[in-house]
């Protein structure tokens, strides 16, 4: 089977510094796109973690940063603006920007659960909306968002994230709707535990936690950003031309159960 090529093709990534964000742009890069890494910050939330633009200087990707907050209309659409403008359109949308804060529901802050829904939710629609005109103009228009496990099943104290989750894959099916006749493909991909700065104090510090999430996952380790940009790599590609409205999990079995 041949590499998948995403030659000629420009992505925009928002929350692309860190994490599956950055494991996506870097894969993206790799594949010969153009990138636009959209996020509040330029460097990795990890010190340990490889900036993306080193990664996407080694593969010799053409790659712009745009300070981005996904809460702020204009700033996404500044970031839009600048994909069409360096590099004349816009192929791809990864709406990957998010944050997870853990409450028991009854101890769950107004300020918590509003900044998870504008990030994780809002952010997805607001950024869609913005992207939708260039994305229409082009012949291999990609969107796709990150749900999460949280958004297929419940999880403890996590009422806002699985709420916003769970909205970002009903959205994903209902955009996808709204768009197919464009053949634009709106998909999702949800996540397991996988390794990044979001989870990485608990998998340090609370061993409790961590048991219940390899009792949880059937395979046998948690999942690497990598593991998601792979199968980012799939939607983004036309090999998957023919899929819309999926959510496709990437959780080593959690929701297999």
């Amino acid at each position: 089977m041949s590499e998948l090529s995403l030659a000629g093709r420009t992505c925009l990534v928002t929350g692309a510094s860190s994490g599956i964000g950055n494991a996506i742009a870097a894969e993206f890069g790799r594949a010969g796109a153009n990138v636009v890494v959209a996020d509040i910050r330029r460097e990795p939330k990890l010190d340990h973690e490889r900036s993306v633009f080193e990664k996407l200087d080694d593969s010799g990707a053409d790659a712009t940063y745009v300070e981005t907050d996904v809460t702020d209309d204009d700033d996404i659409e500044h970031a839009v603006d600048v994909a069409v403008s360096e590099y004349g359109g816009l192929d791809i949308l990864v709406n990957n920007a998010g944050i997870y804060h853990q409450y028991a529901a009854h101890e769950t802050p107004d300020d918590a659960w509003d900044d998870i829904i504008d990030i994780n939710l809002r952010g997805v629609f607001a950024t869609t909306r913005a992207a939708m005109p260039a994305l229409l103009d082009s012949e291999n228009a990609k969107v796709i968002n990150l749900a999460s496990i949280f958004g297929r099943v419940g999880g403890e104290k996590s009422a806002a994230y699985c709420a916003s989750k769970g909205g970002v894959a009903n959205l994903t099916r209902q955009l996808s709707l709204d768009y197919a006749a464009d053949e634009v493909n709106v998909n999702a991909l949800a996540p397991g535990i996988i390794k990044t700065a979001q989870n990485h104090e608990w998998r340090e510090t609370d061993e409790e936690l961590l048991e219940d999430w390899k009792r949880r996952t059937p395979w046998p380790r948690f999942g690497d950003p990598e593991d998601v940009a792979d199968a980012a790599l799939f939607l983004a590609s036309d090999r998957s031309d023919f899929i819309t409205g999926e959510v496709l999990g990437v959780d080593g079995g959690w929701t297999a159960r």
